[in-house]
């Protein structure tokens, strides 16, 4: 990718300056005006208040980690309680006492110790859509992964099988089209999307990153109103802006390196979660804020409706 030719931006300081040994899963929860992330390494849930700032910050330790969060529909769930994609299956979490209720373990015995969930999102229905993969432990990642639809229901559907790393997930505004990421072949998959059902046909690649970048992989992502997908180059130290076409208008130079997934906050502003850097690691020179939460304006808006578990009645 040229930069000549693309819109650039840079921020160099981040928002929330901590260091996650891999920070997933921004949310932002406008009910409350808050900001919750995970990190996965860890097995921590954080949260900030957007009110009040950085200051805010808070960290709830889990028992089982945790690749993905969304919140649950109906005035009768309480505010505290959400839903998880976590280390054996689909769970409701307690944002006060850190306690999990998986309401479907999709894992037993040692194939659960092999895997765990990494990241998702729910569509406009309700249904929650998460990928599983190898777990840290099992060390290079093999192709034994699932993304999965669980739907309010109860109900779970295998959607695709023999997935390495599965990451971000989204859809473009007239929910006819499903992007699903793919991180070992470097590229954003593009799927024909029956919203009604939840069926996915016709794979395409929507977009791949160039061969020049072939240290990089894209990560998480979110689509906005225009169609728009924003993605985390992941070792690259951005998150690029992709248009409707697959065709990259903009890109947002960050200063740490390993960056993990974006969400959009109030208005146009975005939210960018990054992994950290141990010793020894060559992490490009001036880089910073590795692990940390970094903040910038979009001048766009995303969907923040469609993260809810249990909005409709599902099939």
């Amino acid at each position: 990718m040229s930069d000549e030719h693309v819109e650039t931006i840079s921020i160099n300081e981040p928002y929330l300056n901590i260091t996650c040994a891999l920070g997933e899963g921004p949310f932002y929860d406008a009910k409350s005006n808050t900001l919750r992330f995970v990190d996965i390494i860890r097995k921590e849930l954080h949260t900030v208040n957007l009110e009040q700032g950085p200051g805010s910050h808070a960290v709830l330790k889990l028992k089982d980690s945790v690749g993905v969060t969304a919140n649950i529909a109906g005035a009768e769930h309480p505010d505290n309680v959400i839903m998880v994609a976590a280390k054996y299956g689909f769970a409701k979490l307690n944002t006060g006492t850190g306690e999990l209720e998986y309401l479907k373990r999709v894992y037993e015995g040692e194939k659960a110790e092999r895997m765990r969930f990494n990241d998702g999102i729910c569509d406009s229905r309700g249904r929650f859509w998460a990928g599983s993969m190898n777990d840290f432990h099992v060390g290079e990642p093999q192709p034994e992964g699932t993304i999965y639809r669980y739907d309010p229901s109860g109900t779970l559907q295998v959607m695709i099988d023999n997935v390495t790393i599965p990451n971000g997930m989204g859809w473009s505004p007239d929910e006819r089209t499903m992007y699903i990421t793919d991180s070992p072949t470097r590229c954003i998959h593009a799927y024909d999307y029956e919203p009604i059902v939840g069926s996915i046909s016709n794979r395409r690649v929507f977009y791949s990153l160039p061969e020049e970048e072939k240290d990089t992989v894209l990560d998480g992502c979110t689509v906005d109103t225009d169609g728009n997908v924003w993605a985390a180059v992941h070792e690259g130290g951005r998150v690029i802006k992709i248009s409707p076409e697959g065709k990259v208008v903009k890109q947002v130079k960050l200063g740490a390196w390993r960056i993990t997934c974006p969400a959009f906050g109030r208005g146009g502003e975005m939210f960018v979660t990054t992994a950290g850097v141990e010793e020894g690691e060559n992490a490009p020179e001036g880089s910073v804020g590795h692990g940390a939460v970094w903040r910038f304006e979009t001048g766009a808006k995303g969907g923040h409706e469609r993260n809810m578990f249990g909005v409709g009645v599902a099939s």
